[in-house]
């Protein structure tokens, strides 16, 4: 399983301006809730909610493309993208990169790389997320990270299409540096 991300992230670079699209759209989706329903909505909530919207535009976006293939593997939706060596999932994520949700036993086993049903080991496991504001409730960004049991071990911030120009790199490091110990 590769780990870096300078070997990882050109691999699947055609793709984030997609990855971005797909959590935008659907975090936009969630926004246009009117607030008299929203305001009922714990954060728990409202990242299902969003999550539901952003599954949906991410089948609309991914399942017609060539060389990738989406799983549901016991109720957890994966995309394999074959060309890249990729296999990835959709999640709210914290500016780590890591799922801000309880790891179930089977988000672990994905984090870890650990044999699921139907999924190949090979593939290197990426999560594909959004991160909200300070507020929990704004759109600041999306993310691509490396998850590990212990959290992520890098996290790239996917430039936004509009934001860059054609030449430039679609992401830049966003990894936490730990402080250093003696």
């Amino acid at each position: 399983m590769e780990t870096d991300i300078d070997v990882l992230l050109p691999r699947i670079e055609p793709y984030l301006d997609v990855f971005d699209g797909v959590l935008r759209r659907g975090h936009a989706v969630y926004e246009s809730y009117p607030p008299e329903v929203a305001i009922d909505h714990d954060a728990s909530t409202q990242a299902h909610c969003t999550y539901r919207h952003i599954l949906k535009e991410a089948h609309l976006a991914l399942d017609a493309l060539p060389h990738v293939e989406h799983m549901d593997i016991r109720g957890q939706n994966v995309w394999l993208f074959k060309d890249a060596n990729v296999v990835l999932r959709l999640k709210k994520t914290d500016e780590n990169g890591a799922s801000s949700n309880y790891p179930t036993p089977q988000a672990l086993a994905f984090d870890v790389g650990e044999e699921l049903p139907g999924l190949p080991a090979a593939p290197t496991r990426l999560t594909v997320g959004y991160l909200l504001d300070e507020t929990g409730m704004g759109f600041k960004r999306s993310q691509v990270s490396l998850p590990t049991r212990r959290g992520a071990l890098w996290c790239a911030a996917i430039i936004p299409a509009d934001m860059r120009a054609a030449e430039d790199r679609a992401w830049y490091e966003v990894t936490k540096q730990s402080r250093f110990r003696l």
